[in-house]
């Protein structure tokens, strides 16, 4: 007999929360909350809070959350940015779309990246790396932002498979100048639709991306 066991069942999902999700549903259509209001502002200080970071900034995608991030980086053309060949696209699609070269290394045993390789991979082109977090490990962010340190590159995580997760109770975000998530449906805490945050303690990013994510306007909570 033939089983169909699906990836990810996500009307399972929703009818274990069913009364509390259509809760917040008819709250949030009565007062039409939609975009940038007090819900995603609460959800941004309570990921902050349990991230141990300073900002979090909510956007549409996990996607939009690289892409903001690259471009606040202002890359120049002939500026490469290391990263891992197994990943999603939108990984790498950052970095092309603003103008940069990827150079892709490959991953170890655990899935993510080789960090000898990465660091033979660091020349006088080099601008920013940027680890992805596979399958809810973490990559060894003590060794890599130690040897980025030590460079004087930027460190960007990939951490759309990681909200959860740690290592050596550091948590994404901690030891690098962002950490990227995504809340696609079927991510760690998906969303009914797609969406996306960003989480750093850097002021001038969290001010920047605010702005971005706005058409270049801040809301009033954000000044």
């Amino acid at each position: 007999m033939a089983f169909r066991v699906p990836y990810v069942d996500l009307p399972a999902q929703y009818r274990g929360l069913e009364k509390e999700l259509d809760g917040a549903f008819k709250r949030v259509m009565s007062n039409a909350s939609f975009i940038l209001r007090d819900d995603v502002r609460e959800l941004e200080q309570n990921l902050a809070h349990y991230l141990g970071a300073k900002h979090v900034v909510g956007v549409n995608s996990g996607t939009d959350a690289l892409y903001l991030c690259m471009y606040s980086l202002r890359l120049k053309p002939g500026d490469e940015v290391i990263t891992v060949g197994h990943t999603f696209v939108a990984s790498i699609a950052a970095i092309s779309l603003f103008g940069g070269t990827p150079i892709l290394v490959d991953v170890g045993e655990d899935y993510n990246m080789d960090i000898a390789k990465m660091e033979a991979a660091i020349n006088s082109k080099t601008r920013a790396i940027i680890p992805v977090h596979m399958n809810g490990r973490l990559c060894d962010m003590e060794k890599i932002a130690a040897i980025a340190k030590k460079k004087n590159l930027l460190l960007l995580e990939d951490s759309a498979q990681s909200l959860g997760a740690s290592l050596n109770g550091k948590m994404p975000g901690a030891l690098s100048w962002a950490a990227c998530f995504s809340m696609h449906p079927m991510k760690n805490l998906g969303g009914a639709g797609d969406a996306g945050f960003i989480a750093t303690n850097d002021d001038s990013l969290a001010e920047q991306v605010r702005i971005l994510r706005n058409h270049g306007q801040a809301t009033k909570e954000d000044i």
